[in-house]
């Protein structure tokens, strides 16, 4: 029997799938297209940010070489402090690589994590992107059905944990659901995974966006923290810059280094 290729495993984007919805369909003045199908920015950088980017562009000829391969040490080590302080915990710039957008950071970490067969809980609704790559990857997506205000329960999750789970991933802010998952959420979930002796992938994408004061979580006060906790996050909503694809995983030194030669 002819197996199919990963990529005819999953289904189709739903974004691009609803552009060819609209192939031929022609919106006047009165009624036009309002776009609420993804929450991208729809303008350029701020402008000191597009000076800063060509002067780069022109001034700096190793920003056109080959980098190092976790990223900029400079930027790994703002990232380090910016999080230290936003989180109140402590993050180190061992601790952080530089991704391809978050997009490359998600699919980094599962291949840290999974094998065939392996299994992912995600909770409903998941981002679309996150169920392809476990699909393409050959890693069994286990949906986790949400309680009241689409807030999944750590308790819940227990339940679906087998002997191939390894990882439970939430999205805070959500996408595409909006919604903020509360402080005792995400502790809970930590709790669970630690215990459980598997990772929790938080992808903090939209965390400029939360409409909370402090910090959404103290997930990096704890001493072991990236024993369990890998987060990940994008440039591009906060900054826009959808276009430069530039994201970043907070995980352990263990899991960020490189494979050794033997």
């Amino acid at each position: 029997m002819t197996q199919k290729p990963r990529t005819a495993t999953t289904f189709a984007p739903p974004v691009m799938e609803a552009r060819r919805w609209l192939e031929g369909v022609i919106f006047t003045k009165d009624r036009p297209l309002i776009n609420v199908s993804q929450a991208a920015p729809v303008d350029p950088p701020p402008e000191p940010l597009r000076r800063a980017i060509a002067e780069v562009a022109l001034n700096e000829p190793e920003a056109h070489l080959y980098g190092p391969v976790l990223g900029l040490p400079e930027l790994r080590a703002e990232i380090a402090g910016q999080w230290t302080a936003a989180y109140g915990g402590a993050v180190r710039a061992e601790q952080v690589c530089i991704t391809s957008g978050c997009n490359q950071a998600f699919t980094a970490a599962i291949d840290t994590l999974c094998t065939d067969g392996d299994e992912v809980i995600l909770p409903i609704p998941y981002y679309f992107n996150h169920r392809m790559w476990l699909d393409m990857s050959g890693v069994t997506t286990v949906c986790l059905p949400t309680r009241a205000g689409l807030i999944p329960d750590a308790e819940d999750a227990a339940a679906l944990i087998t002997a191939r789970t390894k990882a439970i991933v939430l999205v805070s802010p959500n996408n595409p659901a909006g919604v903020e998952y509360p402080t005792e959420t995400l502790r809970a979930f930590y709790d669970l995974c630690k215990a459980r002796g598997i990772a929790l992938i938080v992808d903090e994408t939209y965390r400029d966006f939360d409409a909370r004061s402090g910090a959404p979580h103290d997930l990096f006060t704890e001493a072991d923290w990236d024993q369990t906790l890998i987060q990940l996050y994008s440039f591009s909503k906060a900054y826009r810059l959808t276009g430069h694809r530039v994201g970043a995983m907070v995980a352990s030194p263990a899991r960020l280094a490189l494979p050794s030669a033997s």
